[in-house]
């Protein structure tokens, strides 16, 4: 009889869910509580670098709720393709109105005169990328600001984005965010230095997608966003320290594509399968999200088997 009153409830809700929509904002989230999300997929790889495999476990860490990278030599920038330490999410084409959003502490600590960077990066490969971050200005004695590049074919140019600037004796911390408008087809950037003013929009912001073509690119057919610490080819001792607090990125895939590969499939059937009846919030294969990995989630992706 349970077992009975079980689907029954399943397929209610799942009448429900298909009432309300078929495809709704769906997170990937990860706050760090003591290590990366394994449920989420998180790889070191990087495409085109040397090494292919960034990780260096000397070099990462974890507070109570924060991804720690310790800077050490290496850079995405043109030809050197050596980043270290570069923990990415893969991810389908984004749909609707997207939003990419991160906190990072960066501390310089002893390195010298180079513009050292922390932020999250979106890529297809070492000489493909979009990079939004945090960054200390050598030529303003060693102020902070927000700022972004992008790289396309190997050849490396300014963003055109800018913040204000200000001393890292104020605060050596911001939330940056990257903001999509699917109606416009422009792309927002804002940064929060956690001072008051809540968000601000960088100047030269907005911009079409179009003007960054490394970015359209992950944006339209898939890529990985990762968050990175660069250090600018500077060096000195003790070395900085890039902290993460979270990265979140939200975009319109169908519920039922737990793995956000773009497609309701097995793949999505068997994750609901092998976590049944786990209970925890924003798991991804709770497609309903209602804290349970049950019945109501396995027929939605049976009833939404091979939609896009």
């Amino acid at each position: 009889m349970r077992c009975w009153q079980l689907f029954r409830q399943g397929f209610l809700a799942t009448l429900a869910l298909a009432w309300l929509g078929a495809a709704q904002a769906q997170p990937q989230f990860d706050d760090f509580l003591g290590g990366l999300d394994a449920q989420l997929g998180w790889s070191w790889q990087v495409a085109g670098n040397t090494p292919t495999n960034s990780h260096d476990p000397a070099r990462v860490g974890f507070d109570t709720d924060a991804l720690r990278i310790t800077a050490q030599a290496g850079t995405l920038y043109q030809n050197p393709n050596n980043i270290r330490n570069l923990p990415s999410l893969s991810v389908p084409a984004l749909r609707g109105a997207w939003v990419i959003e991160t906190r990072v502490r960066l501390q310089r600590n002893g390195l010298s005169g180079a513009y050292l960077q922390a932020g999250v990066v979106l890529f297809r490969d070492a000489d493909n990328y979009f990079n939004l971050h945090l960054v200390y200005l050598p030529d303003q004695n060693n102020r902070l600001s927000v700022s972004g590049g992008h790289e396309q074919g190997g050849v490396y140019q300014w963003a055109g984005l800018s913040g204000l600037m200000w001393d890292a004796t104020s605060g050596d911390t911001a939330r940056l965010m990257i903001r999509y408008e699917p109606d416009t087809g422009r792309v927002r950037f804002f940064y929060d230095r956690e001072d008051g003013a809540h968000w601000r929009e960088m100047d030269g912001s907005p911009k079409m997608l179009s003007d960054y073509l490394s970015l359209q690119a992950v944006a339209l057919n898939s890529g990985q966003i990762g968050l990175y610490v660069d250090t600018a080819g500077g060096s000195g001792t003790p070395a900085p320290v890039a902290t993460f607090d979270y990265l979140l990125i939200l975009s319109d895939y169908h519920p039922a594509d737990v793995n956000q590969d773009g497609i309701v499939d097995d793949a999505d059937l068997l994750s609901v399968l092998f976590n049944f009846g786990v209970q925890r919030c924003n798991h991804p294969a709770d497609v309903n999200r209602d804290g349970i990995v049950d019945d109501a989630d396995l027929l939605s992706v049976l009833f939404a088997f091979g939609q896009r």
